[in-house]
Formats: C-alpha cells, structure tokens, sequence
C-alpha cells in the first residue's frame, strides 16, 4: 500500500513537461515519476489520427500566440517598453490553454 508522500521541486516548464509526458504515455505524474526513479520500463501508446480540425484551432492559437509575442518583441526592441511593467500572465495563460488542446490530441 502506498502511504508515503514525497514532494518535489520543478519549474512551471518543468511540471508542463512531465504532465506531457505522462499523459501521452497514459500515466498519472505520480506513476511516471515513480517509474522514471526506479527505472522501471514506460508504456508507449499508441497515438490515433489527429482530428483535423483540432489541429486546425491549434495552429490558429499558435498564431496568434506568435503575434502577441512579436509584438511584445518590437516594442521592447524600440524601447517602448522602458519603465512599463510587461504583463505577461496572459501569454502564459495562452500557453497553457494551447498545451491542453495539445493533450488533446495525445489522448
């Protein structure tokens, strides 16, 4: 029976990646990291044919992700930027939004 809890330490890039990963292997994050630790083999799954349209609104959010981004790049190259605190929570909130549609396409 497990009974212990062990908490670790990860950036916010870090968690993404392994929540990711274990999604696409068909895991919970504790069972992946458990099975990374002690070297246990993963499962691969097999991945079924993205749905057209899904991948469409994904390439659409990226877009626009990307745009807001350059944006951000040429005021902050023409020194627009100065002395403004940049917000960038709700690129970050894009982001997230766009690694769950990704997820959707890996399960």
């Amino acid at each position: 029976m497990r009974d212990q809890t062990i908490r670790i330490r990860a950036t916010r890039e870090e968690t993404a990646t392994m929540k990711d990963l274990a999604i696409a292997r068909g895991l919970t994050l504790s069972d992946l990291v458990r099975r990374a630790a002690l070297g246990v083999r993963m499962p691969v799954r097999s991945l079924a044919t993205p749905d057209a349209a899904l991948l469409g609104r994904l390439l659409g959010e990226l877009g626009r992700v990307g745009g807001n981004l350059n944006q951000l790049v040429r005021r902050a190259n023409s020194g627009k930027l100065v002395g403004h605190d940049v917000n960038l929570s709700l690129t970050l909130a894009e982001l997230d939004t766009l690694r769950a549609q990704v997820r959707e396409i890996i399960v």
